[in-house]
């Protein structure tokens, strides 16, 4: 999910969504004329407040979601094979992508971040599933508790309160709750998993 300030105007925004694939590659990593690559306009500025930006991974498609709201499906060129989360944010003068530089220091504070993910042991992907997601259909898909507004931190902590499944219980059946010492912005901790990832979660604000 990537974000242009050129995108913005005065009240809207854009997001970028994006899976690089072999066309892309063959493009210089350009994966605007393919079909991993959609333009959404967003009701509002992400720059004026932070909103919660989420993507599913399963086997046959990412589906990209914003503050719990669904926006997109792409279903070529899934990506079969685990990697890592990056959060990047940069402009190197590029016409065609980046454009800039910007004119003055810019900033992206990132309130949270949860993924949730596959295991491949055994266990813990057929037993322990089965106890903890007794009604799982056959896309094996257990409810996870989601954010259905944007994040808001001009009202407090409390604006941003959110759900995270290792560290409050009594949210989903049979779910672990960990202790853990992460980190605390803004009143809510983090927690930054890795592995296969099905859903990943973020809350962020950019500063133009």
């Amino acid at each position: 999910m990537e974000f242009l300030s050129h995108q913005f105007n005065e009240s809207r925004g854009a997001v970028n969504l994006v899976l690089q694939s072999p066309e892309s590659i063959k493009s210089g990593f350009d994966a605007s004329s393919t079909s991993g690559f959609k333009v959404e306009p967003l009701p509002f500025r992400p720059d004026h407040n932070f909103h919660e930006y989420r993507f599913d991974w399963t086997a046959n498609r990412v589906a990209f979601y914003i503050d719990g709201q669904f926006l997109y499906d792409i279903t070529d060129h899934v990506p079969v094979e685990g990697g890592a989360i990056f959060f990047n944010h940069w402009s190197n003068g590029d016409p065609k992508w980046s454009a800039g530089p910007p004119t003055s220091d810019t900033v992206m504070t990132i309130s949270y971040m949860k993924a949730y993910f596959n295991s491949t042991d055994t266990a813990r992907s057929k037993t322990a599933y089965r106890e903890r997601c007794p009604k799982y259909d056959a896309a094996k898909v257990c409810a996870i508790p989601g954010q259905d507004r944007a994040p808001d931190s001009s009202i407090g902590k409390d604006g941003l309160q959110t759900y995270f499944f290792s560290q409050q219980g009594d949210m989903a059946p049979g779910q672990t709750v960990y202790k853990t010492s992460a980190a605390n912005i803004f009143g809510v901790p983090l927690l930054s998993l890795a592995g296969p990832l099905l859903v990943t979660l973020l809350s962020c604000t950019l500063t133009r």
